[in-house]
């Protein structure tokens, strides 16, 4: 009997741990967290501060999908949040403003991400693949893919389209082939930041 390499199931509240420091490992050399936290040294430390507190909260929706390898072990994570179309991630509390960070470069250059991003964010109900990432060891394996489908199957199952930032071109190959196509113009981050690709998938009951 063929087992799978990988296997995915949503986090809940007692995953908050894994789910942490899968993160801080899977997304250290992501390119936006990369720009707004240029000094490796500090970087694990800004996103813990940085995580916390989003990751319970998305935990808390059932937006988290996880996938293991079958010894057990976490190695990816990716964030689904569903979007109400109205310019706010539905179950979602506000967040402080861009203003209260103007001291602090990492969060302001984050408050940058944020407001630009959403800006783009499209006016109709979909699912916003926020955020995905694989531990750097287990990269090329297939995890990735494994966690795409599976929330491409979560949001067929919703009916609805989905919506996500492509922040590099290997990312933007990779969802183009599962339906994702460029919705307008990248995001050009400034201070020399990245590009982000806004993409989109039509919910069309096929993968």
């Amino acid at each position: 009997m063929h087992t799978p390499r990988f296997t995915t199931r949503t986090a809940g509240p007692d995953d908050l741990a894994i789910v942490l420091e899968l993160s801080l490992e899977a997304f250290v050399d992501e390119a936006v967290l990369a720009w707004a936290m240029p000094d490796p040294a500090d970087r694990e430390a800004h996103m813990r501060k940085s995580f916390s507190a989003s990751l319970a909260a998305a935990i808390g929706i059932g937006a988290v999908l996880l996938a293991f390898d079958r010894d057990g072990t976490a190695v990816a994570v990716s964030i689904w949040v569903p979007r109400d179309g109205a310019g706010q991630e539905a179950g979602a509390e506000e967040e402080a403003g861009a203003d209260e960070w103007t001291d602090d470069p990492v969060q302001r250059r984050l408050a940058i991400v944020e407001a630009a991003t959403e800006a783009r964010v499209p006016d109709q109900a979909h699912l916003h693949l926020s955020a995905m990432a694989t531990r750097p060891q287990s990269r090329g394996l297939g995890a990735g893919t494994v966690l795409l489908d599976a929330g491409l199957d979560h949001a067929r199952s919703r009916g609805l389209p989905l919506y996500l930032e492509a922040s590099d071109d290997d990312n933007r190959r990779l969802y183009a082939r599962r339906g994702f196509r460029d919705l307008g113009d990248g995001i050009v981050l400034p201070e020399q930041g990245p590009v982000l690709q806004p993409m989109w998938r039509e919910h069309d009951g096929v993968r």
